[in-house]
């Protein structure tokens, strides 16, 4: 059944189809993908004068000094977080919500004054980030991903199976044949560098869908969210660490974003907040270097020292750390390490790192061929198509002679279908689209197949 003629013609119709739709969100999250990984590299080298203090001194102000000067300069703004680097010459950064902005604001902690602010919300990277999560139209966009990366898994599966040597074929000769010329070339090179990207372009996708709302959101997030709740004593009813992020910007472990927030103990009477030094400093205490700590979200919040690949923060995913402590007394209320994470958690602090180039310069070097060769595949695949159609066509690969072996194309599918319920959507819809509209029209049957 597998060898058969008409089963390869399903699986190449499949492949088709799920292309047609795939290539347009492939080359956007290519190119988005390439901007997120570069943007943070780019901001950092224009914008040095503030990310780096002018002379390093003995005397840096305090913490609460640094903070009460961006308070006094935004009076009317919510400061969000506070960036703590193991670097001496890094100014110290806040994360400030002005209005409807979000801006980093730069305070030279040995010169004691604010040295300028730079626009989060207005930069390439929030862009980048939005159009990659959810094509800039919000749930819709985010569902029209979610199809498209589940039905690049196809594409993966198809692509593979069509490539496969005949019997008695080397590997290593398909895998690196690329001769001829015309819709030849083009073909080998498409089935070439397909096969030695596939198993990365499947990570790509397992660890990109994670983030979709209903695989992600729905499944295997809602699956791996660690149970805060059974750590501190009081958990909000309506926060969750989701509401730690600022909007177009996630910096908190992906598998905390669902938990919901501890909540502070009651102050006793006369007793003040603790202060951002006493944060900072118990919190490097506990082994933190490089880390950000989240301001309290009302009376009843909590301080949150964070360090994790989601906030590039580090590069180890295992020195992933989440501590929240009381705002009045200091006590360490919650306390999530990599260690506590499930295997699934796991593999994604790992591939975030690995997802964003942030294992140096192989890292950002292997992103950047890999995205290249994504946008590869996609044209190649385009140029095939047209060179292969008929003039006044559009030249889906010939159904199979046998229209009952169509549903041998089933095994390839269900397995899908099943694992990613979105997949299943786009699949109906080309079945409605090719079996009960086109086929049986004879004038679009002709332009079609």
């Amino acid at each position: 059944m597998f060898g058969t003629k008409d089963f390869y013609r399903s699986v190449w119709r499949w492949h088709f189809f799920a292309g047609l739709y795939v290539v347009p969100f492939l080359m956007m999250l290519a190119i988005t993908g390439l901007v997120m990984i570069f943007d943070p590299i780019i901001e950092r080298v224009l914008h040095d004068d503030l990310y780096k203090v002018s002379q390093v001194t003995d005397s840096p102000i305090s913490f609460e000094e640094r903070y009460q000067l961006v308070a006094d300069q935004y009076p009317d703004s919510t400061i969000k977080r506070l960036y703590v680097s193991d670097d001496a010459t890094d100014a110290t950064r806040f994360q400030v919500a002005v209005g409807d902005d979000t801006r980093s604001v730069f305070v030279d902690q040995y010169a004691g004054q604010i040295s300028g602010d730079i626009s989060i919300t207005d930069s390439w990277y929030v862009w980048a980030d939005d159009t990659h999560g959810t094509f800039m139209v919000g749930l819709t966009g985010d569902w029209l991903i979610e199809i498209a990366t589940s039905f690049t898994i196809l594409l993966i599966l198809t692509g593979v199976y069509m490539w496969w040597p005949q019997s008695g074929q080397s590997l290593w000769k398909a895998a690196t044949r690329i001769n001829g010329k015309g819709r030849s070339l083009w073909r080998d090179l498409h089935s070439v560098v397909g096969i030695w990207v596939a198993v990365i372009l499947l990570f790509f996708c397992i660890s990109g869908l994670a983030w979709a709302s209903v695989w992600g959101g729905k499944m295997v997030q809602a699956w791996s969210t660690f149970p805060v709740e059974q750590s501190a004593k009081n958990v909000s009813s309506t926060l969750t660490h989701e509401d730690l992020n600022v909007k177009g910007l996630k910096q908190v472990p992906w598998n905390l974003e669902q938990a919901p927030l501890p909540e502070s103990g009651a102050p006793v009477f006369g007793q003040d907040t603790i202060t951002l030094d006493r944060v900072v400093a118990d919190a490097k205490a506990m082994g933190f270097t490089r880390f950000q700590v989240h301001f309290p979200k009302g009376e009843t919040g909590v301080f949150t020292a964070t360090a994790s690949t989601m906030g590039r923060d580090i590069n180890n995913a295992l020195d992933d750390r989440t501590v929240h402590y009381d705002r009045y007394s200091g006590s360490v209320i919650a306390d999530v390490g990599f260690m506590d994470y499930n295997w699934f958690a796991k593999s994604m602090a790992f591939g975030i790192a690995l997802h964003m180039g942030q294992f140096g310069v192989w890292n950002l070097v292997a992103c950047t061929l890999f995205c290249l060769a994504v946008m590869l595949l996609c044209v190649s695949g385009v140029v095939m198509w047209w060179k292969r159609r008929p003039a006044k066509a559009l030249a889906a690969p010939p159904l199979p002679k046998d229209l009952k072996r169509w549903k041998h194309a089933v095994w390839m599918l269900l397995p899908i279908s099943l694992l990613f319920p979105m997949a299943t959507i786009g699949m109906v819809v080309i079945l409605l689209l090719d079996l009960l509209v086109l086929a049986s029209m004879p004038r679009l049957r002709k332009v079609w197949a």
